[in-house]
């Protein structure tokens, strides 16, 4: 099973992002057979429509999207915490995406992030983080470690591995996966030296293959992490394509 562990649906008939069907139509180019899909989020950070947008085209494509929510608690933790159940409880979402670093919040603030991950946690969801040094403070993985000690079963998935952003925090996750199983490392925008690196250090069960569609042309990912992993054999091949991201859903 072929996966792309990073997309992005948006829910507006204007601007740079794509919906449900446009996404499928790239997946059907490249033989991708799944997307996992969060929310592009609009320049007012609100998600809703976003989440209602990938909730619809889940389902009428159960088979091909694997949906998630998103939340942003700076409009309002109140109002976060009700999206969140309503992602959970409605719509059905196999995970939860927060992002601090767009929104302006620490990932492991008491206020603001903490209550939504008790929530996420209780819920037996996977958390993906964006990670990156966009925002140095608010995403940097030791934020990340401290929500692992708080909830060692929670299952993380690490956006961008750290590479969103220079300097890269690259290191810092590979380093700090080694300590937490149950991060997955998702390659969307990461140094192709540094996805070798973490390959060579935790092994390939360990990462998935993303694309970032639609901030990152999908074909063009494709065809890099192809080149990048052209040693592998292909039982590594295929669990960075597909097989983890596959183990992590239950959908294996």
């Amino acid at each position: 099973m072929i996966i792309d562990a990073d997309c992005h649906i948006s829910s507006r008939r204007s601007g740079p992002g794509i919906g449900v069907d446009e996404l499928l139509r790239q997946l059907d180019a490249l033989g991708v057979e799944r997307a996992v899909c969060w929310p592009m989020v609009s320049y007012t950070r609100e998600m809703s429509g976003d989440n209602r947008a990938i909730y619809e085209g889940y389902k009428e494509h159960p088979d091909r999207i694997i949906p998630f929510g998103g939340v942003n608690p700076k409009l309002g933790l109140d109002g976060a915490k009700e999206e969140l159940r309503r992602c959970i409880e409605e719509y059905g979402v196999k995970g939860i995406k927060l992002n601090g670093a767009r929104d302006g919040y620490y990932v492991d603030d008491p206020q603001l992030s903490l209550p939504l991950i008790e929530i996420i946690a209780a819920a037996g969801l996977v958390l993906a983080f964006h990670c990156g040094a966009n925002d140095f403070e608010a995403t940097h993985p030791y934020r990340i470690a401290k929500i692992s000690e708080m909830y060692p079963d929670l299952r993380l998935m690490i956006v961008h591995m750290g590479g969103s952003g220079m300097p890269s925090l690259h290191d810092a996750v590979i380093d700090l996966a080694g300590k937490y199983p149950n991060w997955y490392l998702v390659d969307s925008e990461a140094d192709y030296r540094k996805i070798l690196q973490a390959v060579q250090i935790l092994g390939t069960h360990r990462l998935c293959y993303g694309s970032d569609t639609p901030f990152c042309p999908m074909r063009y990912e494709w065809a890099l992490r192809h080149v990048i992993y052209t040693e592998l054999d292909d039982v590594a091949k295929a669990q960075v394509f597909g097989d983890n991201a596959a183990r992590l859903f239950g959908l294996a």
